[in-house]
């Protein structure tokens, strides 16, 4: 499968036609005047919640595997005077 090509001008005149080939193909190729080559490519986005929230179903799973446990909540009160001061 060969890749679309564009030029510098095509870039500079019609961006969203270069940007649209881009994502519709995964990449293109931009030529210069003196023969040089660029390749666009597209770059897969981070998955973002609608509320802006970050994912943090994600953020727990990946401590987990990381060996990194969250404190039992039968610790919690406990944990919770430690850091107040008053054990």
């Amino acid at each position: 499968m060969s890749t679309l090509t564009f030029t510098a001008r095509d870039l500079n005149r019609q961006p969203a036609k270069v940007l649209n080939a881009a994502r519709k193909f995964g990449a293109v190729e931009i030529r210069t005047r003196s023969g040089e080559t660029f390749v666009v490519s597209l770059k897969a986005a981070k998955k973002r919640t609608k509320s802006g929230i970050p994912d943090f179903e994600d953020l727990w799973r990946r401590q987990r595997e990381a060996g990194s446990f969250p404190i039992p909540a039968s610790e919690n009160e406990r944990f919770n005077r430690i850091i107040a001061g008053e054990e």
